[in-house]
């Protein structure tokens, strides 16, 4: 299988490399990464700018963004199509609401977009031992064929957070929870700066089908998510009403 490997820590992250190495084995993966760290820069594009990108052994180090890596690699770098692109191992958890953050999952989506299968996968928790990345590349190298032939609409692209600070318990579908912050600015390094501080607040908006509770439990979570962003049911209810007449 041809896979393309991206993520947003950056091209020498610890992730990345336990998945080159676990995927490598069996299949013929590439690495087109930023160059740095690019946490929570969601599905941003580089289109004011060039995009830099330099060869290394396994691949691109690149400029831009996570999105703009996977553009670079399918319709520029890469020889021929990808059969998937797998994004991560994410140094932190992307699950709840924190997807609409996060560089990882949108790298996935951008795959979907350009008609190719994308899978993020992500650890539960900032910073873990170097073993929790390599379970993770385990567990999506061992699965990467029963996962290609889940009945998945191209659009759609499957979110994994594999769990650190429970004992693992095997695979679990289930869909994105909520997380809630307590959002403030406080004083930056830099004279002038400020830097965004969230706090989790609690809250009793999941129930326990989520992949914000069933990490906790140990379970890897393995949640589809689709690029059709409508919501269809508001629509529909919208039509009926004629509120400007």
């Amino acid at each position: 299988m041809r896979i393309l490997l991206v993520n947003d820590d950056g091209i020498d992250a610890q992730g990345i490399c336990a998945l080159y190495a676990a995927l490598g084995e069996r299949h013929e993966c590439t690495v087109v990464a930023p160059d740095g760290e690019r946490s929570a820069f969601s599905h941003s594009l580089s289109i004011h700018c060039d995009v830099f990108y330099r060869k290394t052994d396994i691949g691109y180090a690149v400029s831009g963004t996570p999105a703009d890596c996977v553009k670079l690699g399918i319709l520029h770098l890469l020889p021929a199509r990808p059969d998937v692109v797998i994004s991560g191992v994410n140094n932190g958890s992307n699950l709840g609401s924190d997807i609409m953050y996060s560089g990882t999952v949108s790298a996935a989506l951008e795959a979907a977009y350009l008609g190719v299968r994308g899978i993020a996968v992500s650890l539960s928790h900032h910073n873990a031992p170097a073993t929790f990345y390599e379970r993770a590349a385990r567990l999506v190298c061992d699965n990467l064929d029963a996962f290609m032939r889940l009945p998945v609409r191209p659009e759609t692209v499957l979110n994994i957070n594999y769990p650190v600070k429970a004992d693992y318990r095997g695979l679990r579908f289930t869909k994105a929870g909520i997380n809630l912050y307590n959002d403030a600015f406080v004083v930056g390094d830099a004279e002038g700066s400020v830097r965004l501080k969230g706090v989790p607040v609690a809250h009793d908006r999941n129930d326990e089908d989520c992949d914000v509770e069933l990490i906790k439990k140990g379970y890897a979570t393995v949640t589809p998510l689709r690029l059709d962003r409508n919501d269809y049911d508001c629509l529909e209810k919208l039509k009926g009403t004629d509120i400007f007449g």
